[in-house]
């Protein structure tokens, strides 16, 4: 699903160049569950940006779902985001004019879903994150766990071959974490591909492969174990 390869990223700044990313190499397979930590500063939003095609390298190569994004142009980064990638981010990014059914079937609608489709398929993925019953309420009528995870079902409802998540919990009481956590886990046992990006220990501690991103660099912080 991911294959980076000697990815490195730098920004112009006073002095020359300054490297964010120092040729990072990450293989995640499909249908894994990755986490990746690490402190303010170490190149972890970099790579996240990167990993979701919101920005691209400066040299190294990556493959998405076996296409080369690593040199593409914005209009094609966005069609690969809308076609491939499911985002969740800290913040919930819901419109707090739309209702929950609505923001769930917003992706459908960038791609030309017809209505009745689309609302047929937020629905489903609204019932899938335990939120049957809300469909018509708006952001600011839901509590934080609600809207984080309307922003899961939007982020379900076009079925995309990757979940990144960026630091979904980060603004969460201790519950609402765990029932987020408990989906995510779900949706892995379901074959979903998913990388979570956080600065919270125990979330990371729930993914399958957990990796460290310091100075630029990203190193294995080790595997999951399961009882046999």
């Amino acid at each position: 699903m991911i294959v980076m390869e000697n990815i490195r990223k730098a920004y112009p700044g006073r002095e020359g160049a300054v490297e964010v990313l120092n040729g990072v190499s990450l293989h995640v397979h499909p249908g894994s569950y990755a986490a990746l930590t690490g402190p303010s500063g170490s190149g972890k939003s970099t790579l996240m940006h990167i990993l979701g095609c919101l920005d691209t390298p400066t040299s190294g190569r990556y493959l998405l779902d076996g296409q080369d994004v690593s040199r593409m142009n914005q209009a094609q980064l966005c069609a690969v985001r809308r076609e491939k990638i499911g985002f969740v981010f800290q913040g919930y990014q819901l419109m707090t004019k739309l209702t929950a059914l609505e923001n769930a079937a917003f992706p459908l609608l960038l791609r030309g879903v017809a209505e009745h489709e689309r609302m047929r398929a937020a629905a489903e993925a609204l019932r899938r994150v335990g939120l049957s019953g809300r469909e018509h309420h708006r952001p600011g009528e839901m509590s934080g766990g609600q809207q984080q995870r309307v922003a899961l079902a939007r982020a379900l409802c076009a079925k995309p071959r990757l979940l990144l998540c960026d630091e979904p919990t980060g603004a969460l009481d201790v519950d609402s974490r765990n029932q987020i956590l408990d989906l995510l886990d779900e949706l892995h046992a379901e074959g979903h591909t998913i990388v979570l990006i956080t600065h919270d220990p125990f979330a990371a501690s729930r993914a399958a492969q957990r990796y460290r991103v310091a100075n630029g660099s990203v190193i294995s912080a080790g595997e999951r174990t399961y009882p046999s």
